[in-house]
């Protein structure tokens, strides 16, 4: 190993333990199991190609999967996770000791959450999507309707997640960017209908007070004159659809692969 590969480490090292302590999460982050970052350093890259293995983004992940066990925690309704990094780790701790994960999920967040794919989410990946939007913009005490992007969302992007679901704010509506192989984005935005707020209203995931609020404040160009953006297109991660959704301009688009179930 290089010296600078070694103040690479190190720093990276130094960035995990400071997101470990300034966490909302610092409790759950705290009781990782010792055995869980090695193991997802040695075979995440076999399920997801490219992903780095520094300590960093190891603990960005890990927190955004808490975050997204917070949200299916109260949400009582299945939740769709937008974030390929922090599917990474749920994959890895499934497979390293899924009664540990099981007994973690019991102490921290009251129950098992299980892992569903998107093929078998009750409600279809949107829905879940939508209602875990909703959820985590409740846990982060910003407006339930918008415009506004959790950093669960926001997640992938941020991390650069290889093949990854790159969530973001476009005219003031959610939409969405493939990632590439190196995790960055490709074409052009790709707005997520079922996150805009009309849908949002129209699931009953949010009050007619609570849509009010954002309509006297959007501007028409974020939708406020009725519609949920343009274009309308939105493609689950981890299906055809998203596979090959580069190969036609304008629709790219991401969501996620995977889930937990709702009460």
């Amino acid at each position: 190993m290089t010296m600078l590969s070694n103040v690479v480490n190190h720093i990276n090292t130094y960035r995990a333990a400071r997101i470990k302590h300034q966490s909302p999460y610092r409790a759950e982050m705290a009781d990782l199991p010792a055995t869980l970052y090695p193991f997802w350093k040695r075979s995440a890259q076999h399920e997801f190609k490219g992903i780095p293995q520094d300590a960093f983004f190891f603990a960005r992940a890990a927190e955004g999967l808490m975050a997204f066990f917070d949200c299916v925690r109260d949400s009582g309704l299945p939740c769709g996770l937008p974030s390929m990094a922090a599917d990474s780790v749920w994959h890895a701790w499934m497979r390293l000791s899924p009664t540990g994960l099981n007994a973690f999920c019991r102490k921290h967040f009251g129950r098992v959450i299980p892992h569903v794919e998107a093929l078998d989410m009750a409600g279809g990946m949107e829905g879940a999507l939508a209602a875990c939007l909703v959820r985590a913009r409740r846990i982060e005490r910003m407006p339930a309707a918008g415009p506004n992007l959790p950093h669960l969302f926001a997640l992938d992007r941020m991390l650069a997640m290889p093949g990854g679901c790159g969530y973001l704010l476009f005219n003031g509506q959610v939409a969405s960017l493939a990632l590439d192989a190196r995790g960055r984005a490709v074409g052009v935005p790709a707005y997520a209908a079922s996150l805009c707020p009309e849908r949002l209203l129209g699931a009953g995931l949010i009050s007619e007070d609570e849509y009010r609020r954002y309509a006297r404040k959007a501007t028409p160009a974020a939708g406020a004159t009725g519609g949920c953006g343009t274009g309308d297109r939105h493609f689950p991660c981890g299906t055809e659809a998203c596979e090959g959704a580069g190969d036609a301009a304008g629709d790219a688009g991401c969501g996620g692969g995977c889930g937990g179930g709702g009460d």
